[in-house]
């Protein structure tokens, strides 16, 4: 079963969408920082909508995309009731099939953790340079690896909602071996036939930093900036739990083929530096 299917709910009544309002409400101070204004705006892994629906209420051009329905399904419905009409469509991040459309491309909330695979990390950021204008940027965030093995797992058991109508647990794991966390997500939803159960499993990988740094060179982009925290735009530190990544399209993408650029960055990952989403 896919993830953020019977979790799309959940996840709207939790704590979850206070990342995405956070997102919308640093980021004017960090265009602002590199002196860039865009227009136009896709959101990669938009989930239920909060960080589109915030911009398109400043008067940006949004696009909003998710592999989730349930969640675009909601997303839509908030944009309504907002009275705004950022464009919502559902796309897999690793197809994305835009060309030199948008000023500005973000991808918040750990969303990249969840392609398990080097190539599909690839795949996506060649997508986003692909979709991205010349000079455009790229702005998105990390789980780090020590934030996946360490402060994921602090404790390995919590409950996320505890209400009268819905109670959410999680449940951390993480296998050394393939830098992967592991989060059982059981839900307990009151309806009217009685309590319902609902549950998920989601993994996020962890990616070395100079991993990243290369594959995004790899892919046609230059990085501007890592920051361990966005608020004082900060360096990251080796017990930072998530990063954050400016980086702007540049030239054409590395000619050689996509297995030599993943090659690439794994000989740069070994020199690597090393909170808790589970949700858009």
């Amino acid at each position: 079963m896919p993830i953020y299917n019977e979790f799309a709910f959940v996840y709207h009544l939790g704590p979850y969408t206070a990342y995405s309002l956070r997102m919308a409400e640093l980021l004017p101070s960090l265009l602002e920082h590199f002196d860039y204004h865009p227009q136009s705006v896709l959101d990669v892994a938009c989930g239920e909508g909060s960080f589109a629906i915030n911009l398109a209420q400043t008067g940006k051009q949004v696009v909003g995309v998710d592999a989730s329905a349930r969640m675009l399904q909601i997303a839509r419905i908030q944009a309504a009731e907002y009275g705004v009409k950022p464009q919502f469509i559902e796309m897999d991040m690793r197809s994305l099939d835009f060309s030199s459309t948008f000023d500005l491309v973000t991808c918040w909330f750990d969303s990249l953790n969840y392609l398990l695979e080097l190539t599909d990390l690839e795949q996506t950021f060649l997508g986003v340079e692909k979709a991205i204008k010349p000079g455009g940027l790229f702005i998105f965030d990390m789980n780090t690896i020590y934030g996946l093995a360490v402060i994921w797992q602090q404790p390995a058991y919590t409950i996320q909602q505890d209400t009268p109508e819905l109670v959410e647990i999680h449940r951390s794991s993480f296998d050394y071996d393939q830098s992967t966390a592991t989060v059982n997500i059981t839900a307990f939803i009151q309806a009217e036939q009685g309590w319902q159960r609902m549950d998920e499993i989601h993994h996020e990988r962890g990616y070395p930093l100079s991993q990243i740094n290369a594959l995004l060179a790899a892919c046609g982009f230059e990085v501007l900036a890592c920051y361990g925290d966005l608020a004082d735009l900060s360096e990251p530190e080796p017990d930072s739990g998530r990063v954050w990544f400016v980086a702007r399209k540049g030239g054409s993408p590395a000619e050689a083929g996509g297995k030599k650029s993943i090659l690439a960055a794994h000989r740069h990952s070994s020199k690597g530096n090393q909170s808790r989403k589970t949700h858009h």
